[in-house]
């Protein structure tokens, strides 16, 4: 008999023993399926019929995971349980862990079906009419069966997806903190007064953004990255702002705008489609700014999936002066 086999085997049920790359890996789907169940449902009754278990049973897991880490994951109180510190954080790494092993079926699956990897891409309304569409689609005709999952969204939760996990690459302005996010150059755009075509504004051949303050404002929802933008901008110059409306989307912002309703800022390239249409003027804003950066963003180059690395060298090489290399800023 070798030392090795002399040796008895690991006990994950040891308290105090400091988990082994040997021990984490006795860590199943179905545990961290139940651990999280029990923290949502806040009980360990409601998380046995939630799974069609019986409670003992969920109870004999919590226990098996609390003997494999040595501490204490729940609070158990009258009403049911609430997380212990460590236990937030195994919740963390176990939604980690779920989400990669559904997002492995899943590419397995789309492999066998003729599908050679699938990207999951969230993208601002800025940053889709910024060319993101067109680069997209000469990226699909050079990789053939590669599927890409876009989802548009408003610009603080791209970055929000992205940093959680739930989306591979996003392209939005870098007008918001990135914290726990690469972010690499795409596309730079100016940001523009819209006025319609009498107004005062509209014979100027540029304007400071605290000029516009004298009038009442059409904007985007509060939860719009450019809306927090501009209430910074504002603030920084002292005047009150007159918000009278709020949109979802420019469409919305210009076409109020054009109606007399008051004036607004959006991004310069609307303004050969949307500028006849509503009958705007699009005055550019001299203030440093407003010529935002969209971005690439990730959560770890090194770790994504290889379409998704593709698309990401695809995208930051549109970058003046790029060769094709990321480096990030983020």
């Amino acid at each position: 008999m070798t030392s090795d086999e002399s040796k008895p085997p690991l006990s994950h049920l040891e308290i105090g023993r400091t988990p082994t790359s040997t021990s984490v890996q006795r860590i199943d789907p179905y545990s961290a399926r139940l651990f999280i169940a029990i923290l949502e449902e806040g009980s360990i009754a409601r998380a046995a019929r939630i799974q069609h278990i019986v409670q003992s049973a969920v109870s004999r897991r919590l226990g098996d995971l609390e003997a494999l880490f040595g501490v204490p994951l729940v609070q158990r109180h009258a009403r049911g349980v609430t997380p212990t510190p460590a236990g937030e954080a195994l919740a963390h790494h176990a939604r980690l862990l779920l989400r990669t092993l559904e997002r492995m079926e899943l590419e397995m699956t789309e492999y066998r079906f003729g599908v050679r990897g699938h990207v999951r891409l969230r993208c601002s309304s800025s940053a889709l009419s910024t060319g993101l569409p067109g680069a997209l689609q000469l990226f699909t005709a050079k990789h053939h069966g590669v599927k890409l999952d876009l989802e548009e969204q408003d610009t603080p939760e791209v970055f929000q997806q992205v940093a959680a996990g739930h989306a591979d690459i996003g392209v939005a302005p870098d007008i918001v903190a990135h914290e726990g996010v690469h972010v690499f150059p795409y596309h730079r755009y100016d940001l523009c007064a819209i006025v319609p075509q009498d107004h005062p504004l509209a014979r100027v051949e540029s304007v400071l953004y605290d000029e516009i303050l004298a009038y009442d404002l059409v904007e985007l929802t509060r939860k719009s990255a450019l809306s927090s933008l501009l209430d910074a901008a504002a603030a920084s110059t002292g005047a009150s702002k007159r918000t009278r409306i709020r949109t979802l989307g420019f469409e919305g912002v210009c076409r109020m705008v054009g109606a007399g309703i008051g004036v607004g800022v959006a991004p310069s390239f609307l303004a050969s489609t949307h500028g006849p249409l509503y009958g705007l003027r699009f005055v550019p804003l001299q203030d440093r700014w407003a010529h935002p950066l969209v971005c690439v963003i990730v959560r770890e180059p090194a770790q994504l999936p290889p379409a998704a690395r593709l698309l990401m060298t695809e995208l930051c090489r549109s970058w003046p002066g790029s060769n094709g290399t990321t480096t990030s800023n983020g």
